[in-house]
């Protein structure tokens, strides 16, 4: 009987097969993230630009939905285990077809990603076997699933761009029936530490694609002084990046309010996007293999998406600190911008990089403030 209701700890932690899933979903993005890495006579292909958010925010569904499950539902059944492990197989296999010619092979991707779908409402449906207090939410969100993948599995009857906004529309569609599904049914209450430790270590693991762009594009150097420069400079980045990230992550896990999770895990796809596009903006400015108007709207929208997915969950939740957070935002934003205009883009690396300076050290006075606590458990 412990083992059935294993999942009603309110202090449990990741366990090694979510930690396993969590490395290739990120061997996943990890492709699709290189398409921002290319570069054509020193341009990224337009539509690199748009098949990267596409593709992004299909495989990042799949990780939300399985995390979701896995938070209020996990057994560690033997019936859990075969169908992650058989999620994780497809998901090897369908990250064959992603890249610039996701279009040619645009059926087997949709295929792929029905399969994973109906599989993981299948883990939904069957959970009311060992969950008696939330059947009704376990099959609604099974049927939110299944209701999804039939709208997504359609699009590859359409020609484009129909077929992508489908794709987008069914997403779209399970995320705000999640939200209102759980409005209206006995759902158990998220377990904060458990889904806070998820998103921070895959977190780290993409902030890990940054290390990686940075070492691939030491490789290819030309050893001067601003390629240097922008190394240290990228790498120090990376730092702050880590630093202002993980030093109020411990606030996120004892938010009062924080019944559900969604406000937190859907501000950390902006984060994930963020963090990979990041990745790329360090490596550009060392290779300086990228046009400065190229560059720009690629460091600005990176920043931008970090900013918004760091600062969303704690403007949501404590509301004293709502002016500060704008202001401290729009500040870092505004040095972001400003940087990308300088004559060369190691120096708009600099830049940037001391906004991000700048926003560490606005965030040192957000501790545990009278004002913060009592917002905390």
């Amino acid at each position: 009987m412990k083992k059935t209701f294993k999942y009603l700890d309110q202090h449990r932690h990741a366990t090694w097969l979510e930690l396993f899933f969590d490395l290739v979903f990120v061997s996943s993005i990890g492709i699709v993230t290189h398409q921002l890495a290319h570069t054509h006579h020193n341009h990224i292909d337009p539509n690199q630009i748009w098949m990267f958010p596409l593709q992004f925010l299909s495989i990042w569904w799949i990780w939300t939905l399985h995390t979701l499950f896995a938070n209020r539902f996990d057994t560690d059944s033997r019936y859990h285990r075969i169908s992650s492990l058989a999620i994780m197989f497809l998901m090897i296999t369908m990250t064959a077809f992603l890249g610039s010619d996701l279009f040619e092979n645009y059926a087997l991707f949709i295929g792929f990603y029905a399969v994973i779908q109906i599989i993981i409402a299948g883990l939904y449906i069957n959970s009311i076997k060992a969950l008696n207090e939330s059947k009704e939410y376990a099959n609604k969100c099974g049927l939110i699933i299944i209701i999804g993948t039939i709208i997504t599995g359609t699009s590859f009857l359409l020609p484009d761009p129909y077929k992508e906004i489908i794709l987008v529309l069914g997403i779209v569609f399970e995320m705000i029936a999640f939200i209102l599904a759980s409005k209206n049914s006995n759902v158990p209450t998220v377990h904060k530490e458990h889904l806070v430790e998820r998103i921070g270590l895959l977190s780290i693991i993409l902030l890990g694609e940054s290390i990686i762009s940075l070492t691939t594009a030491l490789r290819d150097i030309n050893w001067d002084a601003l390629s240097v420069i922008a190394a240290v400079t990228g790498f120090i980045m990376i730092g702050l990046i880590w630093w202002i990230y993980y030093d109020s992550f411990h606030v996120m896990e004892r938010l009062k309010a924080m019944k559900n999770g969604f406000t937190l895990i859907y501000s950390h796809f902006f984060l994930a996007m963020g963090f990979v596009i990041l990745a790329n903006v360090i490596k550009h400015a060392i290779l300086n293999d990228l046009y400065q108007n190229d560059f720009r709207v690629l460091a600005i929208v990176g920043m931008c998406f970090f900013y918004l997915g760091k600062q969303t969950i704690y403007f949501k939740f404590l509301p004293p600190f709502r002016k500060p957070i704008v202001i401290n935002t729009l500040i870092c934003v505004f040095i972001t911008v400003g940087s990308t205009f300088l004559p060369k883009i190691e120096y708009a690396l600099i830049g940037i990089t001391i906004g991000m300076l700048y926003y560490t050290i606005g965030n040192f006075k957000f501790t545990l403030t009278k004002d913060v606590s009592r917002f905390l458990d």
